[in-house]
């Protein structure tokens, strides 16, 4: 639901909220700790402390419809099933890390398509946190040559979406009901520091109209962007250094795609192509497939990634606990 009045600023959106009887924190609590849960399905994950508060999301600008970035440009076909190639490769090459078998070895669900999200892939998610200041964040900087900057002035609106608690517990989704779920750090520092959730949107889902989600637009303010862009070290502190970014770029934009990968799009497809017509299709736009990924880790990269799990800096400042339970 879109709320009606348009705030004087972000922060007189947070003092609305807390007028209507919640209890937010404006303070970011980065080293904050995580709890193994389990969320249904057989899935593991680690879920972001605190336990069972509200969610957001944040947004420079308003959108209407808002809807996952898979989507946003309105691809043809052809482009849904490359976008769909290239998750289905990072899924591919990050699975095979001696890390993330580990953990998927040890019960813990490994989301590919929540971190392939994190990475900047186009995927039929979109970001939620449950850490009010890195919404807010997001909500008042602006993506520029890859680094983000604080708005210092603007005639668009910003928003802030509020998502009750409620709906990240429900077994099945309701109708028109947000499908939330808990991504936790998977291996790699940059969702954990974001306190990451994320909902899945199919083509025709908009987040401004689903149950139980709240946008509240705001004029942008100078003063509460540079403070929060101080706040989180010119967003350095939500985009921690890791030695998989470069990969994750790499795939993003590649041109080549092993046949595992194209198995797997072509398994989630949900038009008549024939595989035969596709890689015809790929190949008037320069895109061809292969027997192995070129992106696979090489012997070197692998010991690296275990040097830095051994030594504690794959899950740096990370800790997670565990809740006994009676059945």
């Amino acid at each position: 639901m879109i709320h009606e009045e348009i705030f004087e600023n972000l922060d007189k959106v947070i003092d609305y909220l807390n007028g209507q009887g919640w209890t937010l924190s404006k303070t970011y609590f980065g080293n904050a700790g995580y709890e193994v849960i389990d969320y249904g399905n057989g899935r593991m994950v680690y879920y972001p402390i605190p336990f069972g508060t509200p969610l957001f999301r944040g947004q420079n600008e308003f959108h209407e419809p808002c809807v996952s970035s898979f989507y946003r440009s309105k691809p043809d076909s052809i482009t849904e099933f490359i976008q769909e190639l290239k998750i289905q490769e990072f899924r591919i090459v990050t699975s095979k890390l001696p890390e993330i078998k580990e953990q998927i070895e040890a019960g813990i669900y490994y989301d590919y398509v929540a971190l392939a999200q994190h990475y900047e892939f186009k995927t039929q998610m979109l970001d939620v946190t449950n850490s009010l200041p890195v919404a807010a964040f997001f909500a008042v900087t602006k993506k520029v040559n890859d680094k983000y900057l604080p708005i210092i002035e603007s005639d668009k609106q910003g928003v802030l979406y509020f998502i009750k608690p409620e709906n990240q517990f429900l077994p099945i989704p309701l109708e028109n009901r947000p499908e939330i779920f808990p991504v936790g750090w998977q291996i790699f520092k940059r969702p954990g520091e974001q306190r990451a959730f994320g909902i899945n949107l199919s083509k025709n889902q908009d987040l401004n109209t689903m149950s139980g989600v709240f946008a509240y637009r705001f004029w942008h303010n100078k003063e509460i962007s540079e403070k929060l862009f101080e706040i989180f070290h010119s967003g350095n502190d939500l985009f921690p250094k890791d030695i998989f970014a470069e990969k994750a770029a790499k795939i993003n934009h590649c041109m080549i795609f092993c046949q595992e990968a194209f198995a797997n799009a072509f398994e989630n497809l949900t038009t008549s192509y024939t595989k035969e017509t596709l890689i015809r299709e790929l190949s008037k736009r320069n895109i061809s497939i292969q027997i192995n990924s070129v992106f696979e880790f090489s012997e070197d990269e692998i010991m690296l990634f275990k040097e830095l799990a051994i030594s504690g800096k794959l899950a740096e400042n990370r800790f997670a606990t565990t809740r006994l339970c009676y059945m």
